[in-house]
């Protein structure tokens, strides 16, 4: 599934180009971006792009910094949590594709009783950050939400993600409460 025409909408900063490119540009470096659902066959790559994107934003990292390794490196708890989405909400999780390699990729849950989809996690390769895929990668997410009846969104950040904090504002989150994780040694 190709999304390039609701894809255009998210770069309000960008002129509308004729219909048929699915190319974005942003900072001078321009890409042809297409975003699907995930596949089995994407497992890799999106777990490869979890372990590298999350580095100084991460709460397991920070257990890790603090405590030590507590039962693996943070690099595969983070895995391990993407990896549970991948599994359990594959009709909620997307990819975006750079020449046919993925290159990031977000995962959500619907909450149906309360009308609320969940961005879980969403990460976008290092090298390829900072050219519009995160934002294409959340109309994705945002469109699915409103596809399945949601009318509200959520996703949560730790205060040391800075480029998050400016992100999410940008495509129409707005804070409303800041939480303090715990934790010790029994």
């Amino acid at each position: 599934m190709t999304l390039g025409k609701k894809i255009r909408g998210v770069f309000r900063r960008q002129p509308r180009r004729p219909q048929g490119g699915g190319r974005e540009e942003s900072g001078g470096q321009s890409a042809a971006v297409e975003v699907r659902r995930y596949k089995g066959g994407d497992r890799r790559a999106v777990l490869r792009i979890a372990a590298e994107s999350f580095a100084g934003l991460c709460l397991d990292e920070n257990i890790e910094k603090r405590f030590g390794r507590v039962g693996g490196r943070w690099q595969e708890h983070k895995k391990d949590s993407v990896a549970y989405d991948l599994s359990s909400s594959t009709s909620c999780t997307f990819v975006a594709l750079v020449g046919g390699e993925v290159v990031g990729f977000i995962c959500s849950r619907l909450y149906g009783s309360r009308s609320v989809g969940h961005v879980a996690n969403m990460a976008v390769a290092p090298e390829f950050q900072g050219r519009g895929i995160g934002k294409a990668l959340m109309r994705a997410a945002l469109d699915h939400f409103r596809g399945q009846g949601m009318r509200y969104a959520r996703i949560e950040t730790l205060e040391q993600n800075e480029k998050g904090l400016r992100f999410y504002p940008s495509v129409g989150f707005e804070e409303i409460g800041r939480q303090v994780f715990y934790f010790m040694e029994l």
